[in-house]
Parts: structure tokens; sequence; C-alpha cells
């Protein structure tokens, strides 16, 4: 389904903050830059991210603050190869 917002959409939270722990793990973002938590849409049901409100618990889990930043660091290394 695509959103009136045109924000791209997850149709179940869970995928919603998986998708979130990529955007971190790609992206240099921290606690006021970039996406913090999801949502439910009240247009299209399904969830987006946002920058508002509370950080989402799963991007203060120590497990997943690892899990990011080992994927910043390949991420870092498979760029440095690919030159």
């Amino acid at each position: 389904m695509r959103c009136v917002a045109g924000k791209r959409s997850y149709p179940t939270k869970e995928l919603a903050e998986e998708a979130l722990l990529e955007n971190w793990s790609r992206n240099y973002h921290n606690s006021q830059s970039g996406p913090i938590n999801v949502y439910q849409c009240d247009d299209c049901g399904e969830y987006h991210f946002t920058s508002k409100g509370e950080i989402n618990p799963i991007l203060q889990s120590e497990d997943n603050i690892k899990r990011i930043n080992r994927s910043r660091e390949a991420n870092f290394w498979e760029g440095k190869f690919k030159r």
C-alpha cells in the first residue's frame, strides 16, 4: 500500500523496527538527527519512521548498539575496498 504522506511503509511494527536498525547501521544518526522511532499511520495503517518523540528502546539496547557499530565499521571498510 502507498501512503498518502509519501513515506516508506512497513506492514508490521517488527519490520519497521528492523528497518530502523538497518537505517542506523547505514547512516550516522544520533538522537538529534534522523529517525528515532516508528509509529502506526492513521491514514494507511502501516508503520513509518519518525524523528519526533522518544527514542525507541531497540536503539538503546546494548546488543543493538553493538550490532549498529559493527555494521557501520563493515560498511566503512567495504567502502574503502571498493575504491
